[in-house]
């Protein structure tokens, strides 16, 4: 996984790229980023052009995310789920708790709009 901020909107945003599988080996890994992540932000897009394959645990991981960042007055967005991924967020209903772009231009864009950083 990756990590940069953009300031394209006029806010620091955080921009998370999840790589291949998001699951019970690696769902720690992501939990240790955010929390390091959220000392420069609390507003997220997590791009998921690249992630392959997600597991409960790793849907665990991502809602986790977004409660610490709720708690921060944050929040964090979804980019790019592929079929697969996008799947799980549908069976689970989890595509409720989240907002879901097509695309991390449009999920930072979003941000517009929010008076909170």
């Amino acid at each position: 996984m990756t990590f940069h901020t953009d300031t394209s909107t006029g806010k620091k945003l955080g921009v998370a790229e999840l790589i291949g599988r998001l699951d019970a080996k690696n769902s720690s890994e992501l939990i240790t980023s955010f929390a390091l992540w959220q000392q420069q932000t609390s507003l997220f897009v997590f791009d998921c052009t690249r992630l392959d394959f997600i597991d409960s645990s790793g849907l665990g991981t991502i809602v986790s995310c977004l409660r610490k960042a709720i708690e921060h007055n944050g929040d964090v967005k979804l980019a790019n789920l592929s079929r697969k991924v996008s799947m799980v967020f549908e069976i689970t209903k989890a595509k409720k708790l989240f907002s879901i772009f097509p695309d991390t231009g449009s999920a930072l864009h979003s941000y517009e709009s929010n008076v909170s950083e």
